[in-house]
């Protein structure tokens, strides 16, 4: 693992950045919920938007988009959330979820929650040993058999 890394959190994205997050949304989720530009500007200005760099590499090695939960506001939901293929496996995942709750605690949110593809193993794995719970399973979250888990961390 590198430990020349680092992270951002931008408000806004420059025209070349964004089309880079378009880019690496397709190619991580496809056609199971890739984020355009449409979904990326308001996630920078209006929720957070939290990049991981390798030092010398111009793209994000990992994402997080964040939003906060109108019902409960010292929530936050995980809307999006990856690590680049090619850095996949070495500990990045890990890394940058724990810089995402200190920031949140940082914030004053006590909950931060997301939905996964069950059939998503290595990413259920991470989030469970981030410390999230599977808190229910949703049969229909994104049309008709597209099942979710929602799962919940605690934070405070």
């Amino acid at each position: 693992m590198t430990s020349n890394f680092y992270f951002e959190t931008p408000d806004q994205l420059s025209p070349e950045l964004l089309q880079t997050m378009i880019q690496l949304e397709k190619d991580v989720f496809g056609a199971d919920g890739a984020v355009d530009e449409w979904g990326l500007v308001p996630i920078a200005r209006y929720g957070r938007l939290v990049l991981m760099y390798a030092e010398g590499d111009p793209v994000p090695m990992a994402v997080c988009e964040l939003m906060r939960d109108y019902q409960k506001p010292d929530k936050a939901y995980i809307y999006g959330y990856y690590v680049r293929n090619d850095y996949q496996g070495k500990g990045f995942g890990i890394l940058l979820l724990d810089y995402v709750f200190e920031m949140l605690q940082e914030d004053n949110f006590s909950e931060v929650c997301l939905t996964v593809k069950p059939s998503n193993v290595s990413a259920v794995k991470l989030y469970m040993r981030a410390g999230f719970t599977v808190k229910e399973r949703r049969a229909h979250e994104y049309g008709e058999g597209r099942e979710r888990y929602y799962m919940v961390k605690k934070l405070k």
